[in-house]
């Protein structure tokens, strides 16, 4: 086996190509099974290295140090020791071409109070209504009219985490629609608003699509993927 050293001519430097370090490494796990892979790869880029210089001398020079095999061993043997009792360098340590610039960023600016803060934020917010972003819902009268589910079996299912209701104004829940198969809640909804806690964000959660469902959760819900949703919420929520 043959590895190549390459250099250009403003650098001396060895620069050993990676396949023949990994042909290195299979002639030495090969040979040496009991090896570890951490001492192989040791191992075997120190072979590389050496190997690469040899191939840079003449076929004169390589003959000269073949003849002499107990003398190159030790000589080998003394340059590996010499340079395993060096303290590595660091990359503080390296110099570099020419002075690193020194520059400073502006900072985070003056403080402001939290009526401030609030109003500016609210320069750059855009009000956006509920229903925008969380499809068609209706309040508990409407749900009634709808469905014929009792103000109080509506409230239960709630208190359960069987549905979602979201804050619209101060007081007032409305659910979302699209939880509900047939007037009843969603199979499984109780386990996923468990890990979630949050009702927006669960619902904003059940509504966006997730490659790794292969659409909304909540569309795998309706499936009966119960436990590839319920992993997913435990995986962004747990």
């Amino acid at each position: 086996m043959v590895i190549a050293a390459r250099r250009s001519q403003s650098d001396s430097r060895i620069a050993v190509d990676p396949v023949a370090v990994a042909d290195v490494l299979q002639v030495l796990a090969r040979h040496n099974p009991s090896l570890s892979k951490t001492v192989l790869e040791a191992t075997g880029k120190v072979m590389a290295v050496v190997s690469a210089a040899a191939a840079r001398l003449s076929i004169e020079q390589q003959r000269r140090i073949a003849g002499g095999g107990k003398e190159l061993a030790q000589a080998v043997e003394a340059i590996v020791t010499e340079l395993a009792a060096k303290p590595v360098r660091k990359l503080a340590d390296v110099p570099v071409g020419k002075a690193v610039e020194v520059s400073q960023g502006a900072g985070l600016g003056q403080a402001v109070d939290i009526d401030e803060g609030r109003r500016r934020l609210a320069d750059f917010a855009m009000p956006v209504r509920l229903e925008d972003w969380a499809g068609p819902v209706a309040g508990p009268g409407d749900i009634e009219r709808m469905f014929g589910t009792k103000r109080s079996t509506l409230h239960d299912w709630q208190k359960r985490g069987a549905i979602i209701g979201l804050l619209k104004g101060e007081r007032k829940h409305v659910f979302p629609l699209a939880q509900f198969v047939d007037g009843r809640p969603v199979e499984g909804m109780p386990q996923v608003t468990k890990i979630i806690g949050n009702p927006r964000a669960a619902w904003q959660w059940l509504t966006q699509t997730k490659p790794s469902i292969g659409g909304t959760p909540l569309d795998g819900l309706k499936k009966g993927r119960l436990r590839d949703v319920v992993d997913a919420a435990a995986r962004d929520f747990g």
